[in-house]
């Protein structure tokens, strides 16, 4: 391992030593040594750059990602479900299937963890709502417009009918992209 020459050095490990800060060289994308737990950060971006080397790997990648607030791991995501597909591209016959079927189960177990994950982060950060809460917001707004129609003449079956459309759209709501009309 690698000492640094000044101890202001910004790539000098964090770890703690019996007498003071430690003096090695962390790792590459870690704020530790090898010896006080970091691990090079190098094989995973080079994997990176490697999967994103083919502009059919990068095309993939933004088909499989969308840019939200968890960017990051919508990566992850995103690199894993190309792991999968290529995997799952190799097999030519049963035998090759049985053999893939550790990995990519390893795989796509890897995957429902992080979209658990990802769910959890947006949930917290409150870029999703809950069908109930869509539906709440729904039947606000059908007060509003119930509010603001009132007095019109036969206004209640232009309410219900507005009702009814946004009744209709809010129970066929899901996470897919909405088309440009």
């Amino acid at each position: 391992m690698q000492l640094v020459t000044d101890l202001a050095d910004p790539h000098r490990c964090k770890g703690p030593k019996p007498d003071g800060q430690c003096r090695n060289i962390a790792e590459v994308g870690s704020a530790y040594c090898q010896a006080c737990g970091g691990r090079s950060q190098a094989p995973a971006r080079r994997l990176r750059q490697y999967l994103l080397a083919k502009a059919q790997d990068s095309t993939r990648l933004a088909q499989f990602a969308e840019h939200e607030d968890v960017k990051s791991l919508r990566d992850e995501i995103a690199l894993t479900r190309m792991l999968i597909e290529r995997r799952f591209n190799l097999v030519r016959d049963d035998a090759d299937l049985i053999s893939a079927c550790g990995s990519l189960n390893t795989l796509i177990l890897t995957v429902e963890r992080l979209v658990k994950s990802a769910h959890v982060i947006e949930k917290s950060l409150g870029t999703l709502l809950a069908r109930a809460a869509v539906l709440r917001v729904g039947q606000q707004i059908c007060q509003i417009i119930v509010d603001r129609l009132e007095g019109i003449p036969n206004y209640e079956q232009i309410v219900d009918a507005i009702i009814t459309d946004i009744v209709a759209t809010v129970s066929k709501a899901d996470n897919s992209e909405v088309e440009s009309a």
